[in-house]
């Protein structure tokens, strides 16, 4: 993720003046949103044969009557320019005879173009003009990229024109035919840290919510994704409603199929620049639903444009869905089956719950959050300070709950339950979840809104407001949601949660926190106990988080044991160092025993953010 001094790059404006390079040209060829349906190039006995050219382009990242970047991006030959580039897809075995030209005013590189897995170093160079034949085996099944660059640089410093370079090269295995979908991620970028009008126009298969393909899916049906991240950044991709199946990883070069052993549950994958993932899962409820990048700047609508900017295109109604969503979001629609389960009659809750979001008189932060049990009613604590964090909420698994949302602040807001398995209308997406008959509403100023779930798993789970202000994220609008085994009770003595967020204030600027504090005081725990640590990243953008648990400057061991609520398969189960990436949305739960007292310390760590924070772990042995 890129910051400038410490803050998020903010999405600004689409400007309908075209960058200097490629110079402004009405007559350009539009570059074309690719599905990834249709592979470029003709196989016969075993060859396939493709004629691709780097080309100059107009890009419409929203629809041809609103506003565009010209940009660079390849073509298949007679055939419009495409972002992503064309798609390359062969059967494992397949030689590929490639021709490659660089119609560009520039010269080029292009990487990926050659047998997988492959050397990320082994490129080939194009003048303007030039044209080059490539032949090679397609290599190992797997998911790869192609990309290029007119600048000499790597993938993650590309900027400007050639940021729409990339396309998708996949090898399916012998015997197997294509029943999937591929989703490109995309970023055009201009600007690196230091510059004063760094700007990001985000897309899925070169379009952004909500020009997006909508994907409509029906219950029962297995669904495969593979997802492609050739951008700068690195993202935290989440499915609303629904666990999937990480299928195998890879770098863009090299891919690693997972035995189905190994193929653990999530409902949110860190995806790294140049790096890809595969996805298998089966929707199981009707209704809207949504697949989408965690990382607030890349879900978030433009911003407002500088002085002597043109204003943004004129968003139609769809715009308004999902609060003010926008970029890297897909929208999916899943119908009944022909075998789908009838829809179980309402069942009267067994438990009943408030979440209360007020106003902080002091502002800072600017909400309270309460959580009421009508049957267990307690006095509000009139002394105990505002916090950047709600407080958690435990659900019991098989037990059907009501969660009515009360908004006593002054600004509307939506909650949605991060990893639950719920109905859509619950899901709590303003404008979009639900069905086209009734559709998640906001939770206005003085209203609520009753949310109803039967969890079907135990497990680490999250609530945050899923109202696109980065204010609300950035005032602990969020917290734990923990689902308990019946008949359990959360046990302090073996059970701890840790929730990693951000704020924004001044004179301090952006800060990381630990359980709502950027200075966390220590934690007593005790020796010879095990206890399950629960950790949740709910900041606003850090896909990148760094987690360790370090004593005397060396991580101890752990067991990871679950991850997003879901337990891990036994094939995973091990001790490892506690050194690991959580990306926004992630949860992860760990096991650690502490033999001798001491001092352990907790400590996240952002790579763009210059300092920890650290919350020291004192262990004591038993009275």
């Amino acid at each position: 993720m890129r910051r400038l001094g410490g803050f998020a790059i903010i999405l600004v404006a689409l400007c309908p003046v075209a960058l200097a390079r490629p110079a402004e040209n009405s007559s350009l060829p539009v570059v074309m949103a690719n599905d990834n349906r249709t592979a470029a190039g003709e196989v016969k006995n075993g060859v396939l044969t493709v004629h691709l050219e780097l080309r100059q382009g107009r890009w419409y990242p929203e629809d041809e009557k609103g506003q565009y970047r010209d940009v660079y991006a390849f073509a298949e030959a007679g055939h419009e320019p495409q972002s992503s580039g064309p798609l390359i897809r062969v059967s494992q075995g397949t030689q590929i005879h490639a021709t490659i030209r660089n119609t560009l005013p520039v010269a080029a590189k292009i990487y990926g173009l050659h047998r997988h897995p492959g050397d990320a170093k082994d490129w080939s160079r194009l003048a303007p003009g030039e044209a080059r034949e490539l032949q090679f085996l397609a290599g190992e099944a797997g998911t790869y990229l192609y990309w290029a660059t007119t600048s000499d640089k790597s993938l993650e410093q590309r900027d400007g024109a050639e940021t729409l370079l990339s396309g998708a090269f996949v090898v399916d295995a012998p015997g197997t035919a294509p029943d999937d979908r591929v989703l490109v991620i995309g970023i055009w970028t201009k600007g690196g840290p230091g510059s004063n009008d760094s700007e990001e126009l985000l897309s899925i298969n070169g379009k952004s919510w909500p020009y997006t393909e909508r994907l409509s899916y029906k219950i029962g049906e297995t669904t495969h994704w593979r997802i492609l991240n050739p951008t700068l950044s690195d993202h935290a991709m989440h499915l609303h409603g629904f666990y999937f199946k990480v299928d195998g990883v890879g770098d863009g070069e090299h891919y690693e199929r997972y035995s189905e052993d190994q193929r653990r549950l999530a409902v949110t994958e860190h995806v790294d620049s140049g790096h890809v993932f595969e996805m298998t899962w089966m929707p199981a409820r009707v209704g809207n639903w949504l697949f989408h990048c965690h990382m607030v700047t890349h879900i978030s609508p433009p911003g407002t444009p500088g002085a002597g900017e043109a204003q943004p295109a004129t968003y139609t109604s769809a715009h308004d869905h999902s609060a003010g969503m926008s970029g890297l979001v897909i929208g999916i629609t899943v119908a009944p089956g022909v075998t789908s389960p009838p829809i179980p009659a309402a069942a009267t809750a067994a438990r009943k719950l408030q979440l209360v979001i007020s106003e902080n008189p002091a502002k800072i932060p600017l909400y309270n959050l309460e959580v009421n049990d009508p049957l267990k009613p307690t006095a509000p604590d009139k002394s105990k300070p505002s916090s950047l964090l709600g407080p958690p909420i435990f659900l019991t698994r098989g037990e059907t709950t009501e969660i009515e949302v009360k908004n006593q602040s002054s600004s509307p807001t939506v909650i949605h339950w991060h990893g639950m398995e719920l109905e859509s209308y619950y899901d709590g997406v303003a404008g979009w979840t639900g069905s086209g008959q009734q559709t998640t509403p906001p939770v206005a100023p003085g209203n609520s809104f009753i949310a109803r779930m039967t969890p079907p798993r135990a497990g680490t789970f999250i609530y945050h407001t899923h109202w696109h202000d980065n204010a609300q994220l950035l005032n602990g609008l969020y917290g734990p949601l923990i689902v308990l085994e019946p008949g359990q009770s959360y046990d302090p003595e073996h059970d701890r949660t840790f929730v990693f967020g951000a704020c924004r204030y001044a004179p301090f600027g952006y800060l990381l926190l630990v359980n709502g504090h950027p200075q966390p005081d220590a934690v007593e725990l005790h020796t010879s106990t095990r206890y399950r640590l629960r950790l949740i990243n709910i900041t606003d953008d850090a896909a990148d988080l760094r987690v360790r648990l370090m004593n005397k400057g060396v991580p101890v061991q752990w067991k990871v044991i679950a991850k997003d609520g879901a337990d891990l398969p036994p094939a995973q189960l091990r001790s490892t160092a506690a050194d690991m990436g959580i990306a926004v949305g992630e949860t992860y739960d760990v096991e650690y025993q502490a033999d001798t007292p001491g001092l352990a310390d907790l400590e996240i760590r952002q790579p763009s953010f210059p300092t920890p924070v650290t919350l020291p772990l004192k262990f004591v042995d038993n009275k």
